[in-house]
């Protein structure tokens, strides 16, 4: 008679070890418990006639959109026919939105790395920042600014001590 309570009993400490590991997380577990994307952003990249390309990608869970875009940016694109935005080792400090205009802080390979090749290189790196900001955002202004400070990259045509508009960054514009 008590094998037969006994195993009862070993049944159910299983499934109570069993339970509180499921609760407790299990740390040998290779299972994923990242929460799914909330949805996608549109970045964009230069094309090779000078065009911006959308790519979407994931805004992963807890994220907002805009740091979402920023990070996929200084990722660069996923296809190889796209133009990187961003000179090399240029991170994204922050972003955020206050009183309708978006402000990017990046870090001083920004402005070390910033084009130097004419307006057509200078705008192959603003353009998509601006705008894929400007998108994600939800606003009509992005404020570029580089280590807390506005920008002044030697031979830069564009204004970058002003907020610009995806308006003001258009080829032919």
């Amino acid at each position: 008679m008590s094998r037969l309570r006994a195993a009862p009993l070993a049944a159910l400490a299983a499934a109570l070890a069993a339970s509180f590991l499921v609760a407790c997380g299990d740390a040998g577990s290779s299972a994923s418990t990242a929460a799914p994307p909330t949805g996608t952003v549109a970045v964009y990249f230069a094309g090779d006639a000078g065009d911006l390309v959308a790519e979407a990608r994931p805004v992963p869970a807890g994220t907002g959109p805009l740091d979402a875009a920023m990070g996929a940016l200084a990722e660069g694109p996923a296809s190889p026919d796209l133009i990187a935005a961003l000179p090399p080792g240029t991170r994204v400090l922050g972003a955020a939105v206050e009183d309708g205009v978006a402000t990017v802080d990046l870090s001083a390979d920004f402005e070390a790395g910033y084009p130097s090749g004419g307006s057509a290189a200078e705008l192959a790196a603003v353009a998509p920042l601006v705008r894929t900001a400007a998108e994600a955002a939800g606003t009509g202004r992005v404020r570029i600014l580089v280590e807390g400070r506005a920008p002044a990259p030697a031979g830069g045509q564009l204004d970058l001590s002003e907020p610009l508009s995806p308006e003001d960054v258009a080829a032919g514009g």
